[in-house]
Parts: structure tokens; C-alpha cells; sequence
């Protein structure tokens, strides 16, 4: 085979992978956009604040502090909305698709979260995301004293080898 050969034979092979390459990406990306990953993200950064806000009976914020906290939380939520925004996580979220779900499994994805009850699915999702963060929640609050227990045990034992 001649160089001539050879190098066409190589640009041949490369132009049919980055199209699989390209084919595979525009999967991924019809699924996120079937899936409506962007108003997921954007219904997340909605439910932050309200959450963060909760914790302020946790933390045992006083009223004369919470002012002073909750100017703070605005704050942080403001940068986590600026830094996890849809356009910044876009590109990560595609490459993660593509690394985990071959192109078929995309598309059969693709085909189930555009049927009706793929659909209700997807609409369905912030409740159930609502109701599993609520039990979550009620569940920490059970066992949280416990592992601050095991926390206290911890630094007193250490404290103690360090005075041995």
C-alpha cells in the first residue's frame, strides 16, 4: 500500500469516528432536552434557597442573627445559581451521558422519555425530589445526634492519646 493510500485509508477512519463521535454527543444532548435537564436545573436553584433557609432552626441561629445569615444565604445562593447554571453544565453533563450510556442506550432513552408516561415522569420528578429531601430530612434528624456522639467520643480519645 502506498503512503497516499494509507493516508486516506487514516482520514477516512477518522471522519467516520468523529461522526459516531458527533452522532453519540447529539444523542446525549436530544435526552437532556427531551429529559428537560435545563428547567430541572433551573427548579433546583429554585428550591435552594427555601431549603438553606431551613436550616436556620438547625444551626440555632438567633433572631438577631438571622438577618446577618440570611443576607449571607442570598449570597451563596446567587453564586451557586451563577456557577451551576445550564450553559456551564451543559457540556459536563453531555460528556457524562456519553461516557455511561452507549448511543442505543441513549436512544431508547430518547424514545421512553418522549412517551406519555415518560413524560409524566418527568413532570412527576420535582415532587417525588420534594418528597424524598422531606424524608431524607426527618430521617438526619434521627440519627445526626448520634454521629455527633461518635464526633465527641472521637476528640476525646484523641485529646487523651495526646496528653499520654
Amino acid at each position: 500500500m502506498s503512503k497516499l493510500s494509507f493516508f486516506i485509508v487514516l482520514v477516512l477512519i477518522s471522519a467516520s469516528a468523529t461522526a459516531q463521535e458527533q452522532s453519540h454527543i447529539d444523542a446525549a444532548r436530544e435526552l437532556l432536552e427531551v429529559m428537560h435537564a435545563d428547567q430541572a436545573i433551573q427548579q433546583s436553584h429554585d428550591q435552594i434557597y427555601p431549603q438553606l433557609a431551613g436550616m436556620v432552626d438547625q444551626m440555632g441561629i438567633s433572631e438577631d442573627q438571622r438577618p446577618t445569615f440570611e443576607k449571607y444565604l442570598e449570597k451563596r445562593v446567587a453564586v451557586m445559581k451563577e456557577e451551576m447554571n445550564w450553559e456551564k453544565m451543559e457540556p459536563h453533563i453531555l460528556k457524562a451521558y456519553v461516557d455511561v450510556y452507549s448511543e442505543e442506550e441513549l436512544r431508547e432513552l430518547i424514545e421512553f422519555y418522549a412517551s406519555p408516561v415518560g413524560q409524566k415522569f418527568i413532570a412527576k420528578m420535582p415532587e417525588l425530589m420534594q418528597a424524598t429531601m422531606q424524608m431524607t430530612q426527618e430521617m438526619l434528624q434521627d440519627f445526626i445526634p448520634k454521629l455527633q456522639m461518635v464526633q465527641e467520643e472521637l476528640q476525646a480519645e484523641l485529646q487523651q492519646q495526646a496528653t499520654e
